[in-house]
C-alpha cells in the first residue's frame, strides 16, 4: 500500500485504463465520471473513507469510470495483486456477494450515464458546469 497525495484537479485513473491499484480517500473528494457520447457524467462522489477503482479490481477489467480530484486529499493505493491475493482467500459467498454488488453499481453508473442524469446526491448541477466538463474533459485527454 501507499499513500499518494493529490491536488486539485488530479486525474487518478482514466475510464479503459488498465486496473492496476484500487484507492482508498483518506481525505478530500474524488469525483467518478463515465464518458457517455460526448459528454462526462458523474455517477459517484467519493469522500473519506470511500473506495474507488474497486469494480475494475474485482472483475479483472480496465477502469469502468475515470476518478479526480475535487480538492487536495490524500489517497491509498492498493496494488491489484495485494487485493487479488486477499479476495481470493475470502469465502466463495463473500466473493459472489462481491460481484453482485459491483455489477449493481455498474448497472446503475451505465443508467445514469446513458440519460445523462446528474444527481444532486453525487453533485450539484451548479459545481458541474459545462465550464468544469470542458476542463475535466481537458485533463482527461492529456
Amino acid at each position: 500500500m501507499q499513500n499518494r497525495s493529490i491536488d486539485r484537479h488530479t486525474v487518478v485513473f482514466r475510464e479503459g485504463d488498465s486496473a492496476t491499484q484500487l484507492y482508498l480517500v483518506k481525505s478530500g473528494e474524488v469525483l467518478c465520471l463515465k464518458s457517455s457520447r460526448d459528454r462526462l457524467v458523474p455517477v459517484f462522489l467519493a469522500k473519506a473513507g470511500d473506495v474507488i477503482g474497486e469494480a475494475a479490481m474485482i472483475s479483472t477489467v480496465p477502469y469502468t469510470y475515470s476518478a479526480i480530484s475535487l480538492e487536495r486529499g490524500e489517497l491509498v493505493g492498493i496494488p491489484a495483486v495485494n487485493f487479488e491475493e486477499v479476495f481470493r482467500g475470502s469465502p466463495d459467498w463473500i466473493t459472489h456477494l462481491t460481484r453482485t454488488m459491483i455489477e449493481r453499481f455498474q448497472n446503475t453508473a451505465n443508467l445514469i450515464a446513458e440519460n445523462r442524469l446528474i444527481h444532486p446526491s453525487v453533485i450539484g448541477e451548479d459545481q458541474f458546469s459545462s465550464l468544469v466538463e470542458t476542463e475535466f474533459k481537458k485533463l482527461l485527454s492529456q
